[in-house]
């Protein structure tokens, strides 16, 4: 298993940017206020499980060191920000595939349950968010 030190500074900060956009998107496919913050909350436990008990070293460096600030490239609509934020995880996906192979699976792992962890925090995964999850696993394909 990988550590952080096997990532240029740049390559670990798409690996934090594609775990907040992945939180981000999921948030902005079924919007509501009080939404947001159940969903929040669901993301940071996921997040922290990992963090804590995670089974992958890499995986569990990069939930220590994830972006709380917003991504000022991925707000507005989510069909606007689909297809950028598919390519910054399709991105650290390659990243990881070439740093460290062995880490790839875990880290499609880590960002889909994020992505599921967010959607299934406030009313349940709607149509919007079913379509998201299934974006970044193309994404990630």
């Amino acid at each position: 298993m990988a550590t952080k030190t096997a990532f240029s500074p740049g390559e670990w900060e798409t690996l934090q940017w594609a775990v907040s956009d992945t939180m981000a998107y999921l948030s902005m496919a079924d919007p509501g206020f009080w939404d947001m913050f159940k969903e929040a909350t669901a993301a940071a436990r996921f997040i922290a499980g990992i963090k804590e008990a995670g089974d992958n070293t890499l995986m569990r460096e990069l939930a220590g060191d994830i972006k709380t600030k917003r991504d000022a490239a991925i707000s507005g609509n989510p069909a606007d920000v689909s297809g950028a934020v598919a390519a910054r995880v399709g991105e650290a996906a390659a990243i990881v595939a070439s740093k460290a192979p062995e880490d790839l699976d875990a880290f499609k792992r880590f960002i889909l349950g994020v992505a599921r962890a967010t959607a299934e925090a406030a009313k349940g995964v709607d149509p919007h968010e079913s379509d998201a999850i299934a974006n970044l696993e193309a994404a990630l394909a």
